[in-house]
């Protein structure tokens, strides 16, 4: 027997574990090969979950609304119970047209949440029946959403102490402005000018400084045959913002110079 051949025996005699041990035996391999895995079928679910709830398209998010509606969405898929993360999720929702989702989400928010503090759904609502014409139904519910966060602000101002505090520092929830806002936008769309006129005063009351809306609100005075009227909202809102592009296209509606 030559010196060659116990080699070969001592070889034979390694154990076929040792002997045959693939890469993904190693436990550090193998630990990464599940990370990635786990990784992988997160990313599947998400996608999946998204496509289902119609926020998604297989081409991704298009729009600033569809985007807001994927980031809101996953929030809520995950668990949230941020009533003002589920009223993004349906305002978003509505915003790129996807009605009977929001629709689905506003029923699954109000059967699981309180939103007695800011009326979240009830504004959905109304924001989902204004972006459908139904522009009646829509002030019907803004109203109701206006009287909701009323009654809960009123019952933490009788409440007293450290609590009507804060509650006056803080003022009335954004909220309420804007389901005020709805209705005179709604009525705007109505054509009923002095209604959305009167709308819009309720606002500027609390918020005398929103350039915006006080071009909007001349907008309906040009509409409405009030055009000194009109001409002053666009003055002022050229005050807070001196080259506001609507207020100086308004004032060239009138015929005036800046």
């Amino acid at each position: 027997m030559s010196d060659f051949e116990p080699a070969v025996a001592d070889v034979e005699q390694v154990p076929a574990r040792v002997r045959h041990r693939g890469v993904f035996r190693d436990p550090v391999v193998r630990g990464m090969s599940y990370v990635a895995v786990a990784i992988l079928l997160l990313a599947l679910l998400t996608v999946i979950s998204a496509l289902v709830l119609g926020v998604l398209t297989p081409s991704g998010p298009r729009t600033l609304a569809e985007k807001q509606a994927a980031v809101t969405g996953q929030a809520v898929l995950s668990g949230s119970t941020d009533v003002a993360v589920w009223g993004q999720y349906a305002a978003s929702l509505i915003a790129s047209g996807q009605y009977a989702a929001a629709r689905g989400v506003i029923a699954d928010g109000r059967a699981t949440l309180d939103d007695s503090a800011t009326a979240e759904f009830t504004l959905a609502e109304a924001r989902l029946l204004s972006a459908q014409g139904r522009f009646d139904d829509a002030i019907v519910a803004a109203g109701a959403a206006m009287r909701q966060i009323q009654a809960y602000y009123d019952e933490l101002i009788a409440a007293g102490g450290m609590t009507a505090n804060s509650a006056r520092i803080n003022s009335l929830p954004e909220n309420y402005y804007d389901a005020l806002l709805l209705r005179a936008y709604a009525y705007r769309d109505m054509g009923e000018w002095e209604s959305s006129i009167a709308e819009f005063d309720r606002y500027l009351e609390d918020n005398p400084t929103a350039a915006d809306i006080l071009v909007d609100r001349g907008m309906i005075k040009i509409e409405a045959g009030e055009k000194e009227a009109a001409e002053a909202d666009f003055r002022a809102a050229l005050r807070f913002v001196a080259d506001d592009a609507q207020a100086l296209r308004g004032l060239e509606m009138l015929g005036v110079s800046p």
